[in-house]
């Protein structure tokens, strides 16, 4: 007898469900194995988010382990209609009184040549173009650019120093050059060598004794707290050492207040103090243990989790010698680490302390004495041992990934043994169910037999 094809169908059995059932008691291994996957997997993410945490409190503690962080200084202006201004650290704090007389003016000059049209024509040659001291710059003028307006187009081709213009005042058409130099040191000059042929007007009518000063090459007049000084630009840099500042004002004044700028340095305190928060918040938060629903936090108990906990809140409590002032931790600067174990800035006590040329908080945190660093600098030095390609969460997660190779190894292998299994609990209750279907067909045959057979009745 043929097997059934649709199974159940000769014994009456649901075989499906039945093997359903079976299969699921077989696959509880399965099933154990993807849960502790998933939490390996829930591990990885956590140390993910706890590295880019201690990856930004180390970018933190970087801008803090540069000295230069803190000897900037800051220039503060009166009147920003007047100047702008900036300091290096090289700048002497000091108050310094700027008064403008006159700005810096780019050299113009236009021609004195009644043009009705630009197209009109001059004599060809050579327009010869100077800028200050400098080397002039030989443009030709022929036949074929030797229009008003060919004879600017040929000017601005050239890079000589000077752009050159057309306007219309009303009367004529005026070639106008403007130097692109500001000051003295700008100022235009222009010979020419005139063919005189090819045109209407004379080419040497455009040399400089026969053009007009639109704008005179004017310095810059001003003074520095009543020391006249003249300039052939408005931006200075060379007159108060390490202040670059910009004249943008006739006959105006304004005071500069150059001073230490603890403005970026508690910027960068408060950055820090911030990055450490979240970082410790972070960890507080994945090692938890929830007593009350007796739920534990995905690094509860993970010794990795709780050597980088250690190793911050020893660097935050540390002591650093020698620092003068009498400051040796963050404590004495106002930076208290509170119950939680984050931390608080108390702004008057990190003001009063940058501001006190006594105290040195440079060195404070960013000191490179070889086994008495800065804080900031022992926050970049174990940190990157800690989030570092090599670092200990690299060599954590690098575990972690390894155990979730070996869990799917092991998936896989098990999933092959299911299989085979499945297929054995099908091929045994195929066997049943025709088995079963041959019995109910004799039976049904046996019985059909008996009740064709002839009935004896009994005498009295």
């Amino acid at each position: 007898m043929t097997a059934l094809s649709s199974p159940g169908i000769g014994s009456g059995l649901d075989i499906n469900a039945i093997v359903g059932k079976l299969m699921a008691l077989e696959s509880r291994p399965l099933t154990a194995l993807a849960q502790r996957e998933a939490g390996f997997q829930a591990k990885l993410t956590a140390f993910g988010s706890l590295k880019g945490a201690l990856s930004g409190l180390q970018t933190a503690a970087k801008t803090l382990a540069t000295p230069g962080a803190f000897t900037g200084m800051s220039a503060t202006v009166s009147d920003p209609a007047a100047l702008s201004a900036a300091a290096s650290s090289t700048a002497a704090a000091g108050s310094y009184d700027i008064a403008i007389t006159r700005l810096a003016k780019f050299h113009s000059v236009r021609s004195n040549t009644n043009v009705a049209a630009a197209s009109e024509t001059f004599t060809t040659g050579t327009l010869s173009i100077r800028v200050g001291s400098g080397a002039a710059v030989d443009i030709a003028i022929g036949g074929t650019n030797n229009t008003l307006t060919g004879i600017r187009d040929a000017i601005n081709a050239a890079g000589a120093g000077a752009r050159a213009a057309i306007l219309f005042d009303g009367t004529a058409q005026r070639l106008v050059l403007t130097s692109q130099t500001l000051g003295s040191a700008g100022a235009l000059s222009v010979a020419v060598t005139d063919s005189g042929s090819g045109g209407t007007h004379a080419l040497g009518s455009l040399a400089s004794a026969n053009l007009i000063v639109a704008r005179a090459a004017d310095d810059a007049q001003f003074s520095v707290n009543g020391v006249a000084i003249a300039r052939s630009a408005n931006t200075i840099g060379d007159a108060i050492e390490g202040v670059t500042f910009t004249l943008t004002k006739e006959a105006a004044q304004a005071t500069v207040v150059v001073a230490k700028n603890t403005g970026a340095v508690t910027a960068a305190v408060n950055a820090f103090v911030k990055a450490y928060n979240d970082a410790t918040t972070a960890i507080r938060n994945m090692t938890a243990y929830d007593a009350a629903n007796r739920k534990a936090a995905v690094l509860t108990g993970d010794s990795t989790a709780r050597s980088i906990q250690s190793q911050l809140s020893s660097l935050v409590s540390a002591s650093v010698s020698g620092v003068a002032g009498g400051i040796s931790r963050l404590a004495d600067i106002g930076i208290a680490v509170q119950k939680d174990g984050t931390l608080a800035v108390d702004s008057g006590r990190l003001s009063a302390a940058l501001t006190d040329p006594g105290k040195d908080v440079a060195a404070l945190f960013a000191q490179t004495a070889s086994g008495n660093p800065g804080i900031a600098v022992r926050f970049d030095t174990s940190l990157a041992g800690i989030v570092g390609p090599s670092g200990l969460i690299g060599g954590r997660t690098e575990g972690i990934d390894a155990s979730i190779k070996d869990l799917q190894k092991r998936a896989a292998a098990l999933n092959l043994r299911l299989e085979q299994i499945e297929r054995r609990y099908r091929a045994q209750f195929a066997a049943l169910d025709t088995l079963v279907a041959s019995m109910t067909q004799t039976s049904a045959y046996l019985s059909q037999q008996l009740a064709n057979l002839p009935k004896i009745s009994s005498a009295n």
